[in-house]
């Protein structure tokens, strides 16, 4: 009897604490704690005003030379799936580098096939966007005149970057 007693004493206390309410985080610390983790999985992260600027290196996240994603890539991209359904009212670019002149024309395709891959697979996550795009980004996209890159800031290896952008309604039209 003193058994029965003490093992459901023991269930009584154990549920409690299962069932005790805690504390939710706030949006901020959400953010911050994603930004973290994702940022320990390799991924840069650039807030230029109320632009969030994501590079993704493809060598952690793409098999070598194809558009297929590492299974290990998962669980940042679903990180940052919701990290990006916490911005609202966004349009989000893929963009792909490629590093050189001589890699270019050899590289843009695949660079394209993996920036449609990396936005194919955040939509299938549930990503809530109003305006996504994938390319690639070759060298006609990184001049001065366009107010992309600096002189000499060139991506020295293969990489992905996510810009997120604040719309307009103009822009949605």
């Amino acid at each position: 009897m003193k058994n029965r007693i003490f093992l459901l004493f023991i269930f009584l206390l154990l549920s409690a604490c299962t069932s005790t309410p805690k504390k939710s985080l706030s949006p901020a610390a959400q953010q911050a704690n994603l930004l973290n983790a994702i940022s320990k999985e390799g991924v840069r992260r650039l807030e230029v005003g109320d632009e969030l600027r994501l590079t993704l290196p493809n060598s952690r996240f793409f098999i070598k030379n194809t558009s297929k994603l590492k299974v290990s890539a998962y669980p940042t991209l679903n990180r940052l799936v919701t990290l990006l359904n916490q911005r609202k009212n966004l349009g989000i670019d893929v963009l792909t580098f490629n590093p050189t002149r001589d890699l270019q024309y050899e590289t843009s395709d695949l660079a394209r096939q993996q920036a449609i891959t990396i936005q194919n697979y955040l939509l299938e996550q549930g990503l809530n966007v109003r305006i996504i795009v994938a390319r690639a980004w070759d060298r006609g996209d990184q001049s001065d005149e366009r107010g992309v890159r600096f002189d000499g800031d060139q991506p020295k290896i293969l990489s992905t970057e996510i810009r997120t952008r604040h719309l307009r309604p103009e822009d949605s039209e």
